[in-house]
């Protein structure tokens, strides 16, 4: 049985490379609290001390670290924001990247998000190809993401969210769409 939805953590998802971290940043810009993502800083830690949970390394160690990261970063917007705080990404990310990875289900994920609830709607940004770049962190392919846009759609559903397109457009634009929807 899923706990009430809270309804201050509002999450912004998608494939890699869809413009979320630009969008998160211009909310913070704007005064809102947001909340960076976990996948990528797991990453460049990784990297950055030669560890191996990546996910073209050893994914499932990876995966648990998203799944750890992300329950320490709900508890620790829920605890630290009374207000609205811009999520990117959240708990069913996790569950996406072990669907997509082929990694098996694992029951504690799932307790954990019926457990940590977002906002009830969430946010997401469609594949884009005229912004969309490599780096050390994000390798996808564009079809890879176009997939994982996919995926994610279908697990946000799963998971009990209603799901809002962001329109491709200027980072103000996107912005605006998304505090109109939320009436802020």
């Amino acid at each position: 049985m899923q706990t009430p939805i809270t309804s201050n953590l509002v999450v912004l998802t998608g494939g890699p490379g869809t413009g979320k971290t630009t969008l998160i940043n211009h909310l913070d810009d704007r005064g809102f609290d947001t909340s960076p993502e976990v996948a990528r800083a797991i990453i460049e830690e990784q990297l950055e001390r030669g560890g191996t949970a990546l996910p073209w390394e050893d994914n499932d160690a990876y995966a648990g670290l998203m799944f750890r990261r992300s329950i320490r970063a709900w508890q620790e917007d829920i605890q630290n924001h009374p207000r609205t705080v811009f999520c990117d990404r959240g708990l069913p990310d996790t569950l996406a990247h072990r669907r997509l990875s082929g990694l098996p289900e694992n029951p504690d994920l799932i307790r954990a998000i019926n457990t940590y609830r977002y906002h009830r709607v969430a946010f997401v940004l469609p594949p884009w190809s005229e912004i969309y770049k490599n780096d050390a962190a994000r390798t996808q392919s564009f079809s890879e993401a176009v997939r994982t846009y996919v995926v994610l759609c279908r697990t946000y559903h799963e998971c009990g969210y209603e799901l809002v397109e962001i329109r491709k457009g200027p980072v103000e634009q996107r912005a605006a769409q998304i505090l109109a929807r939320l009436k802020l």
